[in-house]
């Protein structure tokens, strides 16, 4: 006879909210097994008997058979006393294990209720909060863990006999789908014009009448309010720009089919599958040709294209298709110009009313505000821009000892903290600039939701080393034992901690500006990471920065500086035409603030060079959004030269200095019309010749062939995938951001690390 056993199973990881339980409920019953699962605080806990064969066997199905949208981190067992009984059962959530569950991310709508929701014979037939357990509002509605319906915003939503029958039966799609609702039970959309309330499938289609006829809708999504219009209609998109101050940053555009996301867009297999996945980013994706939906991303050669993730936005393109409206969506934030996204109809009314014709809003609180994720695919992996719906909150694995927590207050340009929990770091959503007194706002309620969730208290808070930082200046208000951060290695530990790097690197930090620990502003930096010490090893040449911040939006002025640099005393023999779109007297006064030094901090910014290079190519004096010049230059690389303006290297004070003065002349002399073109080619080819020719000279000092690359100019595709591949080919391994953001919406995690691995610095 075989021997019977029982066990206790513990599963940590992604495993609540994703129809773990009922998945575990099926395997016990195929592999004859009695007990029962539940949720607790620490994950999963089951008690499951059977004979030895079948609970082996039901414990591989647990790790090799599990629900898509779950992840397991770890399986703990241990032999328990038999008991009687032959049932499994899943019993109600509770125990008394230490909190360690995670807190599941939101859902994009799955296929079998896409096919619900599209079917004019079912109960649901275009309801907008059709949900099941591998889809739906996870995050953004939850206030507390374990993840069930009376800790969620879906409280107050008594079901129906029919929704409860399938939330109570094992074997339903929708067992224990804490968001599961119908017309009869659930939330409902409305919307209010003239005075007059439309609620349901009447407000959805009053919103599709104003999207046909040009107008702007502000439509209450997943995480937050989405403002939304034709994306072919130039007036509206023109109109919508004005209104929100944005003259030239791109927009988002949402399809409803990645059929229609063909017409306008270049389309790889591993960009439809993350356009497809239960994440549902914005991909970054090359324009078909370059005046696709010219006035959505003006200038550049990508737009951000995205799936209608939720059912409201997919009944709303249903009820549009229906009346032969065809076009793609804008679907931006719902916001005003750097504020955070508005989550419920009174911040609606207040922020976005002046903005649109009509507001559609539901019932169903966000508790959590989020807005959507961007990314890109680049050397073999898609990568984040904006980590945010689909990935916050979960978490990366340290490669640390457990211990106490810890907090990384982030930047304060795309903002985001991390905290951590034992081994776990978790990233919260993105947040933005912290130089608005609402985003200020927005990441303190977030920082304490986080903490209340994850019940912890940090003793360590880690900051950025700049002494004016919104975010520093909070750190310091927090208790706990305070470490600053240099923002740079911040951002290539962050690469190290994603990817658990363990043995020494050399580290690149290519980006806009960061404080340094000599008082200047660095950019373009390569460190020795080795044990808990860094050292810098390389950067760029130092030029001056006239007027400080004002050089990030008036492009000449880092323009000028370099090229008097180069060219010295008699640089306007050359290169003064280049500056005829600046007033005279600004152009005389600047330069003598850089000559002697007033309001012009020296810099390493790689950044301000892209910016620099594309004012001389004739991309514009000023940038109406953070990254334009870059972007745009970017754009125009198609075929980058293979060695490119030339960058000289040379070693000082034990530092290679890398000088950009001839590539800047070099730009000069090719500019021309119709020349914009080779001025990028040449200037990338020659900036990626340079990357290789200096990590390969710190290699051959040191002996590291280990490589991080991370900062916000790592977000430059033709850089980053050129770059890789050229290091790999010298015989490089080679890390870079993936699961969070290169720009400084990543630095956070990195911070912590730092904090929680005692790194020093050594010179």
């Amino acid at each position: 006879m075989a021997r019977i056993i029982r066990k206790k199973i513990l599963i940590k990881g992604v495993v609540q909210g994703v129809g773990f339980r009922p998945h575990v409920y099926k395997l016990a019953l195929e592999n004859q097994l009695s007990g029962w699962v539940r949720n607790d605080a620490s994950g999963v806990t089951i008690e499951a008997q059977g004979r030895g064969s079948d609970l082996v066997l039901f414990i591989n199905d647990l790790a090799t058979r599990k629900p898509p949208a779950s992840r397991i981190d770890s399986i703990k067992t241990s032999v328990l006393p038999i008991l009687g009984g032959s049932d499994f059962a899943i019993v109600k959530s509770g125990g008394k294990a230490k909190a360690e569950a995670r807190i599941p991310a939101d859902l994009a709508l799955c296929a079998d209720c896409r096919r619900e929701l599209m079917d004019p014979s079912d109960r649901r037939y275009l309801y907008p909060f059709i949900n099941c357990t591998n889809c739906g509002p996870r995050f953004t509605i939850v206030k507390n863990i374990p993840y069930d319906r009376p800790l969620t915003t879906m409280k107050r939503f008594k079901m129906c006999p029919d929704c409860l029958a399938e939330y109570l039966d094992p074997l339903d799609r929708r067992f224990h789908a804490q968001p599961n609702a119908c017309p009869v039970c659930g939330p409902r959309v409305s919307a209010v014009l003239n005075g007059r309330r439309f609620d349901g499938n009447n407000a959805l289609e009053l919103a599709a009448q104003y999207l046909s006829e040009g107008k702007i809708v502000a439509l209450q999504s997943l995480g937050g309010f989405h403002l939304a219009c034709d994306a072919t209609n130039i007036a509206a998109v023109r109109r919508l720009r004005n209104l929100k101050d944005r003259p030239a940053k791109p927009f988002a555009i949402m399809f409803s089919a990645l059929a229609e996301i063909a017409k306008f867009c270049l389309l790889s297999s591993p960009e439809s599958s993350a356009l497809e996945s239960s994440a549902a980013p914005a991909v970054m994706l090359k324009k078909k040709y370059p005046a696709a939906l010219g006035m959505v991303a003006p200038g550049l050669d990508t737009m951000a294209v995205m799936l209608a993730y939720t059912p409201l936005h997919c009944a709303l393109f249903r009820l549009l298709r229906s009346e032969g409206f065809k076009s793609p969506l804008v679907m931006t934030s719902g916001n005003r110009r750097d504020e955070p996204i508005s989550k419920d109809r009174a911040e609606a009314e207040v922020n976005l009313g002046p903005l649109v014709d009509l507001i559609v809003f539901h019932d169903r609180e966000i508790h959590n505000r989020v807005d959507d994720s961007v990314g890109f695919f680049a050397a073999d992996a898609f990568r984040l821009v904006r980590r945010a719906r689909g990935w916050a909150p979960d978490s990366i694995r340290l490669l640390i000892p457990g211990g106490g927590s810890a907090l990384g207050c982030g930047a304060d340009l795309k903002s985001a903290f991390c905290l951590t929990r034992g081994k776990e770091a978790f990233l919260s959503q993105y947040i933005g600039d912290q130089t608005e007194y609402k985003n200020q706002v927005f990441y303190a309620e977030t920082l304490a939701k986080t903490r209340a969730l994850l019940k912890v208290s940090p003793a360590l808070i880690a900051h950025d080393l700049h002494p004016d930082y919104y975010c520093s200046n909070y750190a310091r208000s927090l208790k706990g034992v305070k470490v600053a951060v240099q923002h740079h290695v911040a951002h290539v530990l962050s690469v190290a901690a994603e990817h658990a790097v363990d043995v020494p690197f050399i580290g690149v930090a290519l980006d806009g500006t960061g404080y340094g620990t000599d008082g200047h502003i660095w950019g373009s930096e390569l460190f020795v990471i080795k044990g808990n010490t860094w050292r810098r090893s390389a950067r760029l040449k130092y030029f001056a920065l006239p007027g400080g911040d004002a050089a990030a939006r008036e492009i000449w002025r880092p323009a000028l500086s370099l090229l008097k640099a180069g060219l010295g005393e008699g640089w306007r023999r050359e290169a003064g035409a280049l500056f005829s779109g600046v007033e005279a007297g600004t152009l005389d006064t600047v330069e003598k603030l850089a000559d002697k030094g007033l309001n012009a901090p020296l810099t390493s910014s790689m950044g301000r060079l892209f910016d620099a290079i594309s004012f001389i190519a004739g991309l514009g004096t000023e940038a109406t959004y953070e990254g334009q010049g870059p972007m745009e230059l970017e754009s125009l690389c198609v075929n980058p030269a293979a060695r490119g303006y030339v960058f000289d290297m040379e070693k000082k004070d034990g530092v290679f200095i890398i000088d950009p003065a001839k590539a800047v002349i070099g730009a000069l002399r090719e500019r021309g019309p119709g020349r914009a073109r080779a001025i990028s080619e040449e200037f990338h080819g020659g900036l990626i010749v340079a990357l290789v020719k200096a990590v390969s000279a710190i290699s051959l000092e040191t002996g590291i062939t280990t490589v991080a690359l991370s900062g916000g100019v790592f977000q430059n595709r033709t850089l980053l995938t050129l770059g890789m591949e050229r290091l790999a080919r010298a015989g490089f391994k080679v890390f870079a951001n993936e699961k969070v953001p290169s720009n400084d919406g990543g630095i956070a995690l990195g911070q912590v690390y730092y904090a929680l691995k005692k790194f020093r610095h050594i010179i």
